[in-house]
């Protein structure tokens, strides 16, 4: 049993600022102002400047990719193609020989102002080895020769692929993305989802929501993240989307949700200039890709909701999102119901019309906080091909005055798991009118986050009877400067009322403890 005394942040419905808390068993046994008399006997912990408050949910991640590129090779500070062939030529010389380059983060707006190509890789990289770079936006990714040549054949029959530049968006992207295992070491690719799950942990996430099925042979990616997450014993919560729109392929693996992004997506990204909007990109007349046309999508939307199971579906521009609102509105007019919880994932741009449609049929919006401070980053590059639509852009104020069930997530590995940037950035948007309160952008990253895959009765909140999912922060965040909230760290997390220390251990025995963990909620 443990007593916490300080400054208690519980996110329950009037958003509560308690004195005590106590803990017992990995359960919350009370939370009030005054401690009982039958608890002064027990262990305590005076918090002090410091802040208790419930453990944050990534509602959106693919968990795999983000894995094996976690400890990649990072390319996003380079400021031109120039510096990023110097990072490259460096890397080919330290790495063992044979060992494929796994990067993340270049990008177009570099000084030169395109992607870099495989023939610039073939400059940098000497030795024969594959070159993986997966382009900042998370939806474009940049193969050298031998990466290529080690992709399924059916890549360059898809919208997409070029294979003079090597450069890969829209559907071949997803393949190639899909095709990883094919490049890289399994026994590194193992091991680093232990490594994902321990930093996942540390950054006080409690619950992490993961893109499954695309990237492994048979999608075995599926049975080997539910796996390793079962096999840990820090309590660490796994929720699987398979991204996929057909319900046998979610029900077969015992999984009720589907969604993500590859077949699930419904238009492509801003940077790639393929994101569907409603009006052309300044200066051009291409208004982005929709994949699928709308009785195409109600076909697959109708059998997924007939099956009584969730979907999310990413979708950035507003033709995008004006395309998925008004498709989960015809499927679910022709088979209501009451609490499905289906979602957008991004809904970067958003129409009056689209706006009513997640308001009347409650469906969920789940977002990228981080993309705000990138935005503020590269303003005049986001300015250069949208105008003055950025000031429209994620408009998470709106998603809470209407009252939509509204969730954060890293997109990871397009950004990397940081709920405290995502609190700071909503409530610092340079965006001033789509500014959040810091209890609605705390709620928006921890409560809002279980509730979207209907976890908020057991966890997301600091009420008694919950688990005991915590972290404490260095700095009570209603105490400090808004503009230092970014500095605030998570110094100590508690899952199950258990505090999280690191395993160091191999993860196949994390893995070989998951098998048999059959009984455990993913």
């Amino acid at each position: 049993m443990r007593v916490f005394l300080g400054t208690i942040i519980t996110v329950d419905r009037q958003n509560s600022i308690r004195h005590c808390l106590v803990e017992d068993q990995g359960r919350i046994v009370f939370v009030g102002d005054e401690l009982p008399e039958s608890y002064t006997g027990a262990e305590k912990i005076e918090l002090g400047e410091r802040a208790l408050m419930p453990a944050f949910a990534d509602t959106h991640s693919h968990f795999a990719s983000f894995a094996m590129l976690a400890t990649t090779i990072k390319l996003d500070k380079a400021k031109t193609n120039g510096e990023i062939k110097e990072i490259l030529a460096e890397a080919d010389r330290e790495y063992p020989k044979g060992k494929t380059l796994l990067c993340f983060g270049a990008t177009p707006k570099v000084r030169e102002g395109s992607l870099i190509t495989k023939q610039d890789i073939a400059h940098a990289v000497k030795s024969r080895r594959a070159v993986v770079i997966l382009c900042g936006d998370g939806h474009t990714c940049v193969l050298n020769d031998v990466a290529l040549s080690r992709m399924p054949r059916s890549l360059a029959a898809l919208r997409g692929y070029h294979a003079d530049t090597g450069i890969m968006s829209q559907e071949a992207f997803y393949k190639a993305a899909g095709s990883l295992l094919r490049i890289v070491s399994i026994k590194d690719g193992l091991q680093a989802f232990q490594d994902a799950v321990d930093l996942y942990a540390e950054r006080g996430v409690g619950l992490v929501c993961a893109e499954c099925a695309q990237g492994f042979p048979l999608d075995i990616d599926v049975e080997l993240v539910k796996w390793v997450f079962r096999g840990q014993n820090s309590g660490i919560q796994l929720r699987l989307f398979i991204q996929s729109f057909d319900p046998r392929k979610a029900k077969c693996r015992g999984v009720s949700r589907l969604g993500g992004c590859f077949e699930t997506a419904l238009d492509g990204s801003l940077t790639s200039m393929d994101a569907a909007l409603n009006l052309p990109y300044e200066g051009t007349d291409k208004k982005g890709v929709l994949f699928y046309t709308d009785d195409q999508l109600f076909e697959r939307l109708d059998k997924v909701n007939r099956a009584g199971m969730q979907i999310q579906m990413h979708a950035i521009g507003d033709a995008a999102v004006d395309q998925a609102t008004r498709v989960l509105k015809r499927a679910l007019d022709a088979y209501p119901r009451e609490d499905h919880r289906h979602g957008i994932i991004h809904g970067t741009f958003v129409s009056p019309e689209s706006m009513k449609i997640l308001k009347e049929y409650k469906v969920q919006v789940v977002g990228q906080p981080a993309f705000i401070g990138l935005s503020e980053q590269n303003y005049e590059f986001m300015h250069s091909f949208l105008g003055d639509r950025v000031f429209a852009a994620e408009p998470h104020n709106q998603f809470i005055e209407q009252g939509i069930l509204f969730s954060a997530s890293s997109d990871a590995p397009v950004t990397t798991p940081d709920p405290i940037s995502w609190i700071h950035w909503m409530v610092n948007n340079p965006n001033v009118p789509h500014r959040l309160s810091l209890h609605d952008a705390i709620r928006v990253c921890t409560f809002n986050g279980y509730a979207s895959t209907f976890d908020e009765k057991e966890r997301g909140s600091l009420e008694t009877g919950k688990t005991a999912d915590m972290v404490i922060l260095n700095k009570d965040p209603f105490r400090v400067p808004k503009s230092d909230i970014k500095d605030i760290k998570v110094e100590q997390v508690f899952l199950g009322g258990k505090p999280f220390v690191r395993s160091g251990e191999s993860v196949i025995r994390a893995i070989l403890r998951g098998i048999g963990r059959k009984h455990i909620k993913v």
